[in-house]
């Protein structure tokens, strides 16, 4: 809020000066003329706050930038005598888009040079809808133009230079001077994270203050993420080793229903679920997973498919066995991608289930109607595949499609809206905080 404060005072003070140099020298001025530039001055100061910490990459995501600078195409040669060449505009907002990169790397930590290949693609755009404007509409520019005169002030014969590079430089002495009060405020307060990123992180409501270095130094690390999922990623430990123990959470015996167990939630070695019930054969589970499952069969089953259950609940001394089985075979960081360690796997809670269309066999069900499916419709009963292709680096695990877990449809179908694709990013949105 600062920034627009300081801004809009700086807008004033330069709409004063240009109307005080014109005045000197007699040039005329148009009130349309006047109240454009101001306009445009608030556009400017809006898309260059926003873009100070805003960086755009990979694709659709850059393509934004192409819409924001669009105006600038059109407005700078429909306002200023000297922009009517489309050269000039280039040049000018390639300037300005360099200074703007600088700035995020200052405030970001990283910067996408790209970025400004589509900024100048926006002024094009832009300046080619003036052209074809200005076709239609021949006289209307005069109309906005500053008079004319061999002897104008360089104030005047720059305005929009000044404007752009005033605000630019605006911004950046404020993102400098944040900086050093920063430092400042953790040599006195001891413990306190060392700088507030510009980037906001104070308006993403499960973003904490004590986790602003680690959110800088995840973001650094993973260039172009949004801010949103550095900052999810980072409070549900991503950004520390797996199995790290200063991170892992414990449930013990008195736990009712864990809900998250991933690499650092885990159970204690005397846990074991309440209320199992029989789900199909010797194999059992919660209550509730035994419904849904039942529900998810029938309806199944009314489509021409079937499924069985292959594995369900563990207990931690099972999962041991297993897991030291595939230590014979492969080295520890290669189990750890397809394998949980004792305590740390999900069908400890009775609420995860291994399915497969073929009996006993769950190397068959990647790529099945069967598998295809549940993909699509697993949610409708309280079920999410747990572990995707595009959990892989949140999970830790290999594509499982034959692994679901019961969540409850209250929460499977907010995630299937939401397009929320793990239970991590979940648990720390809409469990540990609150919207």
């Amino acid at each position: 809020m600062i920034y627009y404060i300081i801004g809009l005072l700086l807008i004033a003070a330069l709409r004063l000066v240009f109307y005080l140099k014109r005045c000197e020298y007699e040039v005329r001025q148009s009130s349309a003329h006047e109240f454009l530039v101001i306009i445009f001055s608030v556009y400017l100061l809006g898309l260059f706050i926003f873009l100070k910490s805003t960086v755009f990459s990979y694709g659709m995501e850059e393509l934004n930038l192409v819409y924001f600078f669009l105006p600038l195409g059109f407005f700078m040669p429909m306002l200023f005598r000297r922009f009517r060449f489309l050269l000039i505009n280039l040049i000018t907002a390639a300037a300005a888009n360099l200074f703007l990169c600088l700035l995020q790397l200052y405030i970001c930590g990283y910067t996408n040079y790209a970025n400004i290949i589509f900024a100048l693609f926006g002024v094009l755009i832009g300046f080619i809808l003036y052209a074809i404007f200005r076709e239609f509409i021949p006289g209307i520019r005069n109309g906005f133009l500053v008079e004319k005169k061999k002897k104008k002030p360089l104030t005047v014969t720059f305005e929009a230079e000044l404007t752009i590079f005033a605000i630019i430089i605006m911004i950046g002495a404020g993102a400098a001077a944040g900086n050093i009060l920063g430092k400042d405020k953790q040599i006195k307060v001891k413990g306190e994270a060392s700088r507030e990123p510009a980037s906001s992180y104070e308006e993403i409501y499960y973003a904490h203050r004590e986790h602003y270095d680690r959110y800088d130094e995840y973001a650094a690390k993973n260039p172009g993420m949004k801010l949103e999922d550095i900052v999810w990623r980072v409070e549900a430990n991503l950004d520390q080793e797996f199995y790290d123990e200063d991170f892992t959470t414990i449930a013990d015996k008195n736990t009712n229903d864990p809900f998250l167990i991933n690499k650092f939630n885990r159970v204690s070695d005397d846990f074991e679920p309440k209320n199992l019930v029989k789900i199909e054969g010797d194999y059992v589970a919660t209550p509730e997973t035994a419904k849904a499952y039942s529900k998810m069969l029938k309806d199944m089953k009314k489509e021409g498919m079937t499924i069985y259950v292959v594995s369900s609940y563990r207990s931690v001394s099972y999962q041991e066995n297993l897991y030291n089985f595939y230590l014979r075979t492969d080295p520890e960081e290669k189990v750890d991608t397809y394998s949980a360690r004792p305590g740390y796997s999900e069908h400890h809670t009775g609420r995860a289930l291994d399915i497969s269309q073929v009996y006993n066999n769950l190397d068959v069900f990647e790529g099945s109607d069967e598998a295809e499916w549940v993909y699509k419709n697993a949610y409708k009963y309280g079920f999410i595949v747990r572990y995707t292709e595009a959990n892989m680096d949140a999970t830790g695990y290999i594509f499982e499609p034959w692994h679901i877990t019961y969540v409850g449809q209250d929460i499977s179908q907010k995630m299937h809206d939401e397009e929320i694709k793990n239970l991590e990013e979940y648990v720390v949105k809409y469990m540990d905080h609150t919207p």
